[in-house]
């Protein structure tokens, strides 16, 4: 049987549920709360804004009125990496260069996807990889075997989704040049 301990008001406060002295529910009075198994493994700890489940599936939920991690990549003129970690949505300015362009940080053997908005792709040579830029990954499939003919002066959206966790990606153009 579960017990929950309190104690008195102070600085230290907090509520902790413990199974057989495993803690099972510690919210600290300082501190990010935490929810484990019977183990003592944490399962989840709530962060600032973050419930943070470390890769764990979240199962059956209904989800209204959400939003997608978005990041701002910046220019890039030389090759660099689009981080899933950073968010499944980003955008990047692209200068003049001839560099690989990578996919990295997928979840296991998960579906992963990303949605790039590329302003300018059409002044660089992008070859594009699952994984690190500088890797070797397998590059990225695309319909018909070829990678679209980006715009010069204006904005592409491109995605970019994994079956098996970053192995292979296949590349879609979302739409090309919305100058």
């Amino acid at each position: 049987m579960a017990n929950f301990i309190i104690k008195a008001a102070s600085t230290d406060d907090f509520l902790l549920q413990s199974d057989g002295g495993t803690t099972i529910v510690s919210i600290p009075g300082s501190g990010d709360p935490s929810i484990a198994d019977d183990a003592g493994n944490t399962i989840a700890t709530f962060e600032t804004n973050t419930l943070n489940l470390g890769d764990k599936t979240l199962k059956k939920p209904i989800i209204k009125d959400y939003a997608e991690a978005f990041n701002a990549v910046g220019t890039k003129t030389v090759a660099f990496n689009f981080d899933l970690e950073d968010g499944n949505v980003q955008t990047v300015t692209i200068g003049s260069m001839t560099a690989n362009v990578g996919i990295t940080n997928s979840l296991g053997s998960n579906v992963n996807s990303l949605t790039v908005l590329m302003t300018n792709g059409g002044t660089a040579t992008i070859s594009w990889v699952a994984g690190a830029h500088d890797g070797g990954g397998n590059a990225v499939k695309w319909a018909g075997g070829t990678a679209p003919t980006l715009t010069s002066s204006g904005v592409d959206v491109l995605t970019f989704i994994t079956f098996d966790g970053g192995t292979y990606f296949y590349g879609f153009s979302g739409g090309l040049d919305f100058s």
